[in-house]
């Protein structure tokens, strides 16, 4: 057997983490049949079928699980080597400016800052935390974390997950619904300036509720939760940790979008930028279960309302 391409590797890699080698080809910049051809390649030096290829996607066969973890800790190695050659060359010093909401600052950026700071401390870095989406093009940040379907062309980065999202309230509030499908009277939370008067969650769930309150701010309405004013639709990475929040148990939840690890096409080389997104790309990497909404919910012994 041939010595295995590290190239091939990234390919399968990413075949068996997207289930499509178009899907693929997008992340890793290149045309799909090169894609399917590396696999192909690679399933010949191993001798076997790595993929089930299926008109729903590919879907990776047992050989392929046997030596999936393997091909993530090469990754990882990879990923680890290459920060650290280019730490040896470029100085890594400088200003870096990184923004999220706030909401998501404390959560899902506050680990990957303290490593990086430990590691670089000759970076000066700076949080810019705001809901408003800040220009990379004219340096106000230099890395962005954003949930969307649609980054813009100047920009590139890497799609971690699609955020999920659940419906949460206090375990009091929670209890009471989620014991009583006929409820009508729980108050709702939801956005001012949404463009609807009731929100699917809302409409679909609870249509005869009396009460829906409004604000501008995800800090607030997490606040609101908390105080049990009522309950609302929260992404799973905010809520699920919350010891103060429970999921409630709908028929319909949102539909989030994606979450982007973003910098301006001209940064992609710059190191200290580079060196921070592949950062934060691990960290978050490593939470998907938990930012996809997979996460043991507070209630399993409560019975849900739409259960026979």
């Amino acid at each position: 057997m041939h010595n295995i391409d590290w190239d091939d590797i990234r390919y399968f890699l990413e075949v068996a983490r997207l289930g499509s080698v178009t899907q693929a080809g997008i992340c890793l910049k290149v045309n799909h049949t090169t894609v399917s051809r590396r696999i192909t390649a690679l399933e010949s030096r191993l001798g076997k079928s790595l993929f089930e290829r299926t008109g729903n996607g590919w879907t990776v066969t047992p050989a392929a699980e046997k030596i999936l973890a393997f091909a993530e800790s090469m990754g990882e190695d990879a990923n680890s080597i290459e920060r650290q050659i280019l730490a040896d060359s470029h100085e890594l010093n400088g200003l870096l400016r990184v923004t999220a909401a706030d909401h998501c600052i404390e959560r899902l950026l506050m680990p990957t800052v303290r490593k990086f700071i430990q590691r670089y401390p000759q970076i000066n870095l700076e949080l810019v935390a705001t809901a408003e989406e800040v220009d990379l093009a004219t340096r106000e940040a230099d890395v962005a974390l954003r949930g969307t379907d649609d980054p813009p062309p100047n920009l590139v980065g890497k799609r971690i997950t699609k955020i999920g999202f659940a419906v949460y309230g206090t375990r009091e509030l929670a209890e009471r619904v989620n014991t009583d499908s006929e409820i009508i009277d729980v108050p709702c939370i939801t956005w001012v300036g949404d463009g609807h008067t009731r929100p699917e969650w809302i409409e679909k769930n609870f249509p005869r509720t009396q009460y829906i309150y409004r604000t501008t701010s995800a800090s607030a309405m997490l606040g609101m939760v908390r105080e049990g004013i009522g309950i609302g639709s929260i992404a799973c990475v905010l809520g699920d940790p919350d010891p103060m929040l429970h999921r409630i148990n709908t028929k319909h939840t949102e539909s989030g979008p994606g979450l982007w690890v973003l910098s301006h096409v001209d940064l992609r080389t710059t190191a200290r930028v580079r060196i921070f997104r592949n950062f934060l790309v691990d960290e978050l990497e490593s939470q998907k279960s938990l930012i996809e909404g997979n996460y043991p919910t507070k209630l399993d012994t409560v019975k849900p309302p739409f259960s026979k």
